[in-house]
C-alpha cells in the first residue's frame, strides 16, 4: 500500500466513502491481530509502543487492502470490549480460533462515514456470531 496510496489518504478515502469494507485475506487479519495484541502486551508492561503504518503493511500480503484489514481487526477489538463479549467461545488467551478470522475477513461491514452519529456496530453482530459458530 505504501507504494500506491499514502496511509493518511487511504484512511480519509475509506472513512469519507460509503458502502462496505472490502473483503480481506483471513491470514492478514490474523497477522494484524497478533501484531496489535503484542503491542498492547508491551504497553501493559510499561513500554511505550506505537504501530507505524508500515508495520501493518509488513505483516500483510503484498496485495492487501491494509486499511480494510485494520478496520476489520478494529471491529474484532470492539467486540471484545462490549459487555456481552460475543466472541468469548472462540477466544483463548487473547487469540481467536481461525473461524473468527475466516468469517471476519468477508462478513459485510459498513464503512463508518465521518460526521454521522452511529448507534451500534456497522454490521449484524448476531449473524456474525452465528456464522462463526457454524464454521467452528
Amino acid at each position: 500500500m505504501s507504494d500506491k496510496i499514502p496511509w493518511a489518504m487511504a484512511l480519509s478515502d475509506f472513512f469519507g466513502g460509503s458502502g462496505e469494507a472490502a473483503a480481506v485475506n483471513p491470514a492478514d487479519l490474523k497477522n494484524v491481530w497478533t501484531m496489535m495484541r503484542d503491542a498492547q502486551a508491551r504497553a501493559m508492561a510499561g513500554q511505550l509502543t506505537s504501530i507505524d503504518s508500515r508495520a501493518y503493511e509488513n505483516v500483510c500480503s503484498t496485495d492487501a487492502d491494509v486499511v480494510a484489514v485494520w478496520y476489520r481487526v478494529s471491529m474484532l477489538e470492539l467486540l471484545q470490549m462490549v459487555p456481552a463479549k460475543p466472541l468469548t467461545p472462540w477466544s483463548h488467551g487473547g487469540e481467536f480460533d481461525d473461524a473468527v478470522f475466516q468469517v471476519a475477513a468477508t462478513f459485510p461491514m459498513k464503512k463508518l462515514p465521518v460526521g454521522i452519529e452511529q448507534n451500534g456496530l456497522p454490521f449484524d453482530v448476531q449473524e456474525f456470531v452465528k456464522q462463526i459458530g457454524a464454521l467452528a
